[in-house]
């Protein structure tokens, strides 16, 4: 039985909107840039081990920002894109720089240029270097990897959602995560209680990727599916990310989807024959993931299970060595020309 206190509290903070109250409970609607402690706030959340956070009614510019189609549909549920440092953290994770240790040599891959004289003929070349440089050892913080998820109540009111966060108490980081990343997106968050199961009915349909279609396609056209993400790349990087989809594409996948949201910059290239599922980076100092899955399996997990449940069958770093492994995995190749090689007139 819930106190009178806080039923009066709830029924205050939604009727204020002139809305009717829903059939569960939100204990507080808090509404701020961030925050920097949760131990304020925790005598007002819900009783009980477990949590959710959301917002009611959301604006639709909003949810089309973070990533959810025009039409959105309840139960349909994205990785939010990076909009801030919460969402940022929320989707690639995070390092943590010890500058209170000795340096240490960290290798960065480069393109490299050249030029030589084949008689009369000058032929300009290139090649993929990897760069020692120093750096303070780092530590890095897998991404929380929370998805936001579209539901309805039964008074037709659109909510925004957060999975559960189960045994809050223990998990206090996780749940000023969860708050900040909604203050970041929405400008508010509401803390709801256990009833909030009633909006779960609908099954999630996850919308972090856009397949292609099937079949295999040239790096012309592969590249002109990435080039949106490609460009966004620093001139540096840009080179050595194409560097990499050539050389997967190179073994003619029959399967691609790119990723959206939070998992753009992304990319899935599947080998049907082979049950083989590559998901490459187009960020510098990732890796590159080996699947064994099926894609309707894989399509369903989270970016947390993906990168963080040792789900993969392999993993490459991108540092030297990356394309041999590239070449053990997919099998021989057959190159009727130099990699990198052009003729300059």
């Amino acid at each position: 039985m819930k106190s009178s206190i806080f039923q009066t509290r709830r029924q205050l903070l939604l009727t204020l909107d002139g809305q009717q109250p829903p059939a569960y409970n939100c204990a507080m609607i808090l509404k701020a840039k961030r925050i920097r402690k949760i131990s304020p706030y925790t005598r007002m959340i819900p009783p009980g081990n477990d949590i959710w956070l959301g917002v009611m009614n959301p604006p639709a510019d909003v949810l089309e920002r973070v990533g959810f189609p025009a039409t959105v549909e309840p139960g349909e549920s994205v990785l939010p894109s990076q909009v801030g440092p919460a969402s940022s953290f929320n989707a690639e994770g995070r390092y943590i720089v010890h500058k209170d240790r000795p340096m240490e040599t960290a290798y960065r891959t480069v393109e490299w240029h050249w030029v030589e004289w084949h008689g009369r003929d000058r032929v300009e070349q290139s090649d993929f270097r990897d760069v020692p440089y120093r750096r303070y050892p780092r530590t890095f913080v897998p991404p929380p990897a929370l998805e936001l998820t579209l539901a309805v109540d039964a008074t037709g009111a659109r909510v925004v959602r957060t999975p559960k966060i189960v045994n809050w108490r223990q998990n206090e980081a996780n749940l000023m995560h969860g708050v900040n990343l909604l203050l970041e997106i929405f400008g508010e968050c509401g803390f709801y209680d256990d009833e909030m199961k009633q909006l779960i009915a609908v099954p999630v349909k996850r919308l972090n990727w856009r397949v292609l279609p099937p079949g295999r396609r040239p790096w012309e056209v592969l590249r002109h599916n990435t080039q949106a993400i490609l460009d966004q790349l620093s001139s540096g990087n840009r080179p050595v990310a194409e560097h990499r989809l050539k050389t997967i594409n190179a073994y003619e996948p029959d399967f691609a989807a790119v990723g959206e949201a939070g998992f753009r910059g992304y990319l899935i290239l599947g080998f049907a024959a082979q049950n083989i599922y590559v998901l490459e980076s187009l960020f510098y100092g990732n890796a590159t993931y080996v699947f064994g899955e099926r894609w309707e399996e894989l399509s369903r997990k989270t970016k947390a299970e993906i990168l963080n449940e040792n789900l993969q069958r392999a993993r490459f770093i991108h540092e030297s060595g990356w394309e041999k492994k590239i070449y053990e995995l997919l099998g021989p190749l057959k190159r009727t020309t130099t990699p990198g090689a052009r003729k300059v007139a």
